[in-house]
């Protein structure tokens, strides 16, 4: 007698993040409901297993399932979220599909639907298989349509892995795998228990196709079983007539009839065949557009007008295409000329364009070849995507390598950007090595996968080993090769034929064209040199008839000797001079290891006539092609092919191996005597010269040249000097010299006069340029200082309105003008003082000259200069007094209030942006008056303290001889709040002082200028989530809700939600959501340190504007502190630097553990988050006030413009550069971001005498 039947075990209606809305279906396998992701706020499918079935093999198998999917990011592959358990219950969270199964569709389809969604699942299935995952259980139940008529691949419960033996000629699986499927549509050899390949997915595939095209499955038998037991028989034919027309439905019925072949080696390789041949399906009807002119492209390569006659790589095309959906970086090698570039060029760029990559985006390709340097070509290719200046974005890029990839993905959820980069080799033929490093850098950083952003490479197959080995590439290299073969035969053919047809030409005889295909495999060059022969063939064609002619092969003498007799011929019409100028420029276009190299015309020597008229003919018989780059014309040898096919120029570059390596010499000597304005030093002696004597054979520039004709110049001189010498001594002992001596000098008196009236012209020029720039410079000043007293208090603009930054450009120019006219000043005078230096009026000058570039020198930011205009004066100060001017000491005047207070004294003794205070000396009790410190200028920390009172900082730079007066207030220690700083009233350096493309349009600050702040108090760490929890709790309903932390966007997503015994934090930094109750801990899986932190210390983020308004009133108005407020931009940056110019609290330099940064941890992706207020001392401002680089950034008061929205501090997020102190961060007042937070000020409280 049976037990009682086990009541059937259903899920919670709610269990970790989810909550269960509906049973979507259930099968014998289990159910599926449909549910929401409160944290994430979206819809999910859940999987569970049926509790029948939830032994350890189905656990097993939902976990296989998942791991699966895992591997797999398909726009028609299901995307798998997460894999868990409840009450010992396993499920599967993956993506909501809304729509319906195949098998919901009314069969049969219009075949246009069928390919549609026979490509769709064929590429999913591709990519799985390019993953090593079998599904084994294709079938109309298994795949979801989408309302926009999408498909995407389900239920992988059956996949297994798979790895392809050597041929494919069997999968590498164990042979007792046992027999899984769904009957019906399941391949024979699965039905006999053989081991799973792609083979049989493909053949379930045709299954599926063939019943939606024919509205039946394709079997005569109606019953499951039946179709099953005839499609296992080698006699097994699918029902119906063959195809026999050549329409759509018929031709796609062919292919889905090849998917069902009985013998697996006659159906299709893989999915990547099969989708190869849907897409060729796909396009024949589409035309494409045929450029005019000659359809064969020589020795140049296709480009993207050439789509329409570029043949023979359809199936590369469409897998590089594929490969590209799912893969960040595909880097296409082969030998030379095999034709990589025009594949990219011409083949997968445009379908790139047109059929985008199935993620919504509409690409654009930007192209570039490495050159000389190849990151500044990479930064010239992008700046205008990014809608950046050219050197803005070479500065980022050079700061951090990931600044280019970061902007590429966040210019737009619909642009996508293609970065074509032609020719990788280039990197070791023609790079700077500094720039190679760097642009490898920044393009390890675009090799990581995300939306809209793809890089397709070339590189010639002998320099892809070196290419891994390069930094930033090494892991991506081999994951992202593209091996092109040599086309063969049939590819060949359809490079030959397909041209001619599309322009409406055909060739005599096939017999013409079977030759053609055939030398393609034997001529030197291959395929470059047919492309040559076959653009001769077309301009000899027969014109009337439309035909190309055997005859006009014969006289081109085949293909073999086309290109080399074309070329040869061409250098037989040049008179003698300029065909020896040929060879010369020729040579000069390859490197001694053989490789062709750009050079412009100026460094081809152009201008001279020889050089000129050959050139040019070179450029008219296609050998040398000419290319545009900025201002230049950059001329190139046509193709590698010439270096073999050639036999003329082999044998030339065999014979100037000699002679190339003493023309190098030549010219970099000559270069460097050009540089060094020709001095008589740099020119060579005999020796030298005996040793290129030959180079004159080679064309030389007129540099180059004058170079030679000057060493042999100045040999012959040394010679009649030395001659003379022997002849001339015995003379000189009669000869008296009073009279000679005596005009000599007056002649030194006359040209040293000249130099000092050049001198005396330009200060004055100078002296009027000086007083503008410091004019212009006060008065922008002015403007930023009004602008700002605008935006704090709303007080309208008095005498200084108007566009600063405009202000700002004129007081730069004024100053490039007096800094030039200053250096003319100095020339003159250095040349006087060096014709006698006795003059002390040219010393006078000379000082003069040296102060006034010192003073600019200080106002508009070179400190280099500063200190050499410093040291040389020191050299001229004969009795110490400018000595003295310079390092006059400060003389101090300070008091308190109350008095009474002693002050302690530190001066900075580290290097300039590394700061180092010395230990503190006593001056005495307030007032103090008239102190002067014998230890000169420079930047020093006053404190100070007294009991019952707070205890004040004052960071102060000193300029020679200035009289400090300061009166510090100073509060009670009672009235100031636990966890507040305060700062007294003082003066500091507000806003930046680097380069201006810098400073305006990525940091966003004015010039560095003098800004005085009363004293206030500012929170020494950020607002943490246990502050404002307690803002929550005292809300009521409604307003609580509104003030609730939350955000979900490509930044990363924060959820903070009510429990019975608290609040319950779900945050994702990244791409995995973190989890902690209050009282539980935050636990990062990606870090080696602070990997367990207490969420409640964390800086609260996610809060808009608005949201810290509403707190900091209820600050003031709860009396928890009175007049708490948003700190200003002058507050907040004052806390962080102090007095002085140092780009970080803690100096000059941030390293990683200083704070919490995108470096901080590895920039490992699990590792990013914020830490713990306090956690990073060494972030410790010179007020001690915490965290003012990293961690999150602040909301603050605008000093721009009234109710701009500004936040500053950079982030865990980060990098280096957007964590300085002067870098301003505008966003909208609503803006709700994971990284943005909030830092709370005060007034000062007013100081009161102790009792």
């Amino acid at each position: 007698m049976s037990g009682p039947v086990p009541a059937r075990w259903e899920p919670p209606p709610a269990f970790d993040e989810y909550r269960l809305i509906r049973l979507l279906g259930e099968g014998g396998m289990g159910r599926v409901y449909l549910a929401e992701d409160t944290a994430l706020q979206r819809r999910v499918a859940i999987k569970f297993i049926g509790a029948e079935r939830s032994g350890p093999e189905q656990r097993d198998r939902l976990f296989a399932e998942a791991r699966a999917l895992a591997r797999l990011r398909h726009p028609n592959v299901v995307t798998v979220y997460r894999v868990s358990e409840v009450g010992a219950h396993p499920y599967l969270v993956q993506e909501f599909l809304p729509g319906v199964s195949l098998r919901g569709l009314p069969a049969p389809l219009p075949p246009e639907r069928v390919l549609a969604i026979a490509l769709g699942l064929a590429r999913g299935l591709a990519a799985a298989h390019r993953a090593h995952v079998l599904h084994r259980d294709l079938k109309p139940d298994n795949v979801m349509v989408l309302p926009d008529g999408a498909v995407k691949l389900v239920d992988f419960g059956l996949a297994l892995s798979w790895t392809a033996a050597p041929g494919d000629a069997a999968p590498a699986l164990q042979p007792t795998i046992p027999i899984a499927g769904t009957r019906g549509y399941m391949a024979p050899e699965a039905l006999r228990g053989e081991p799973p390949g792609p083979r049989g997915d493909v053949y379930g595939l045709g299954m599926v196709l063939h019943e939606l095209l024919a509205g039946h499955r394709p079997f005569d038998e109606p019953t499951a079983s039946g179709a099953m037991e005839e499609a296992g028989t080698p006699e097994a034919r699918p029902s119906g007539a063959e195809p026999s027309g050549s329409g759509l439905g018929d031709r796609l019925r062919a292919i889905i009839l090849r998917c069902l072949e009985y013998d697996p080696a006659r159906r299709f390789a893989s999915a990547d065949t099969l989708c190869a041949e849907l897409e060729r399906l796909k396009e024949d009807g589409a035309p494409i557009p045929v450029p005019p002119g000659n359809p064969y492209r020589g020795l140049q390569a296709f480009d993207a007008e050439h789509r329409g006659l570029f043949f023979g790589r359809g199936a590369e095309l469409r897998t590089i295409h594929e490969r590209l959906r799912a893969q960040a970086l595909v880097l296409v090698a082969g030998d030379s000329g095999v034709g990589k570039s025009s594949l990219c060029r011409a083949g997968v760029s445009p379908l790139v364009t047109q059929a985008g990559l199935g993620d919504g985006c509409a690409y654009t390709v930007l192209s570039l070849m490495p050159g000389r340097r190849p990151l500044t070509a990479l930064v010239a290719a992008v700046a205008g995507r990014l809608g950046l200046s050219e050197e803005l974005l070479a500065a980022q890029v050079r700061h951090e390598p990931a600044a280019m990839a970061r902007a590429l993905r966040a210019a737009g959820p619909t642009r996508g950007t293609l970065l074509f980069i032609d020719q990788l080799e280039e990197l070791f033929t023609q790079s700077e090595p500094d720039e190679a490093s760097a642009f490898t850098q920044v393009l390890g950083h675009l090799a990581i996968l995300a939306r809209g952003v793809r890089t397709l490479a070339t590189v010639r197959g002998d320099y892809f080993t070196r290419l891994a080995a390069l930094p930033g590439l090494e892991d991506e290299v081999a994951r992202a090769l593209f091996l092109v073969k040599p086309l063969g035969p049939e590819g060949t053919r359809e490079a030959v034929v397909g041209p001619a047809r599309v322009t409406g030409v055909a060739f005599e005889t096939e017999a013409l064209v079977d030759t053609l295909v055939a030398s393609s495999a034997h001529a030197p060059g291959g395929l470059p040199i047919l492309q040559f022969t076959l653009a001769e063939l077309w301009d000899a064609r027969d014109r009337t008839a439309q035909r190309i002619r055997e005859a006009s092969l014969e006289a081109l003498g085949g293909v073999a000797g086309a290109l080399g007799r074309h070329a040869d011929g061409a250098l037989a019409a040049l008179a003698p001079d300029a065909r020896l100028a040929a060879r010369g420029l020729l040579l000069r276009l390859i490197s001694p290891e053989g490789a062709r190299v750009r050079r412009t015309t100026r460094e081809l020597g152009a201008e001279a006539s020889a050089n000129r008229i050959a050139l040019e003919a070179l450029v008219r018989a296609r050998l040398v092609v000419v290319r545009q780059d900025g201002e230049a014309h950059v001329h190139e040898v046509a193709h590698e092919a010439l270096l073999e096919g050639w036999s003329t120029l082999r044998g030339w570059l065999e014979a100037a191996r000699q002679e190339r390596q003493g023309l190098e010499r030549v010219r970099l000597a000559a270069a460097g005597w050009e540089r060094a304005d020709r001095p008589a030093s740099a020119l060579w002696s005999r020796r030298e010269l005996d040793v290129v004597s030959a180079a004159g054979e080679l064309a030389l520039t007129r540099q180059e040249a004058a170079f030679l004709k000057a060493s042999r110049r100045a040999l012959r001189r040394t010679f009649a000097r030395r001659l003379g010498l022997a002849l001339a001594l015995p003379l000189t002992a009669m000869v008296a010299g009073g009279a000679a001596w005596l005009k000599g000098r007056h002649a030194l008196e006359r040209t040293v006069q000249a130099h000092l009236d050049e001198a005396r012209a330009s200060i004055t020029e100078a002296r009027a340029h000086h007083a503008a720039a410091k004019a212009a410079r006060a008065d922008a000043f002015q403007r930023w200082d009004a602008r700002g007293e605008r935006a704090l208090t709303g007080a309208p603009v008095v005498g200084a309105g108007g566009e600063p930054e405009e202000t700002w450009a004129e007081a730069r120019k004024r100053d490039d003008r007096a800094d030039d006219a200053y250096q003319r000043a100095t020339q003159a005078l250095d040349t006087a003082l060096l014709l006698d230096g006795s003059r002390r009026e040219a010393r006078g000058l000379l000082a003069e000259v040296l102060t006034g570039r010192m003073e600019l020198a200080e106002w508009f930011f070179r400190p280099g200069q500063r200190r050499e205009a410093l040291r040389r004066l020191a050299s001229l100060d004969d009795d110490g007094a400018g000595q003295r001017r310079f390092l006059a000491p400060p003389v101090l005047d300070l008091a308190t209030e109350p008095p009474g207070a002693e002050v302690l004294l530190q001066r900075d003794t580290g290097e300039p942006g590394a700061p180092s205070l010395s230990a503190a000396i006593s001056l005495g009790l307030t007032p103090i008056a008239a102190h002067a410190l014998a230890t000169g200028p420079g930047s020093y920390v006053l404190t100070f303290q007294a009991p019952g009172l707070t205890r004040a900082v004052l960071p102060v730079v000193l300029a020679a001889g200035e009289n400090l007066q300061a009166r510090i207030p100073l509060p009670r220690a009672a009235d100031v709040p636990e966890g507040f700083v305060y700062i007294p009233p003082g003066r500091f350096l507000f806003g930046s002082s680097d380069d201006e493309a810098l400073r305006r349009e990525f940091l966003q600050a004015p010039p560095l200028r003098q800004v005085t702040t009363g004293g206030y108090l500012i929170a020494r760490h950020e607002l943490t989530f246990a502050e404002w929890l307690a803002f929550l709790d005292a809300l009521p309903p409604d307003a609580q809700r509104r003030r609730t932390p939350g955000v979900r966007s490509t930044a990363g997503a924060l959820a903070l939600t009510r429990e019975t015994s608290g609040w319950r934090l779900m945050l994702q930094p990244t791409q995995h959501p973190l989890y902690a109750s209050s009282g539980e801990p935050i636990r990062y899986p990606g870090r080696d340190r602070r990997a367990v932190q207490d969420w409640l210390r964390f800086p609260i983020s996610a809060i808009s504007l608005e949201d810290a308004r509403a707190y900091l009133a209820w600050l003031d108005r709860s009396g928890r502190l009175p007049g708490a407020r948003l700190c200003s931009e002058y507050e907040w940056e004052r806390a962080a630097r102090g007095a002085d110019a140092r780009l970080f609290p803690m100096g000059d330099v941030l390293a990683p553990d200083d704070a919490n940064f995108d470096e901080t941890y590895g920039r490992q992706p699990l590792g990013f988050g914020p830490d713990e207020v306090g956690a990073h001392p060494a972030s410790a401002s010179p007020f001690g006030v915490m965290d003012l680089a990293g961690n999150v950034i602040e909301w603050v008061r605008s000093v721009r413009e009234p109710g701009e929205a500004v936040a500053r501090g950079g982030s865990w997020y980060y990098d280096r550069i957007s964590n300085r102190s002067n870098s301003r961060m505008p966003n909208e007042p609503w803006l709700r971001d994971i990284r943005i937070g909030l830092r709370v000020c005060a007034p000062a409280p007013a100081p009161r005498h102790t009792p």
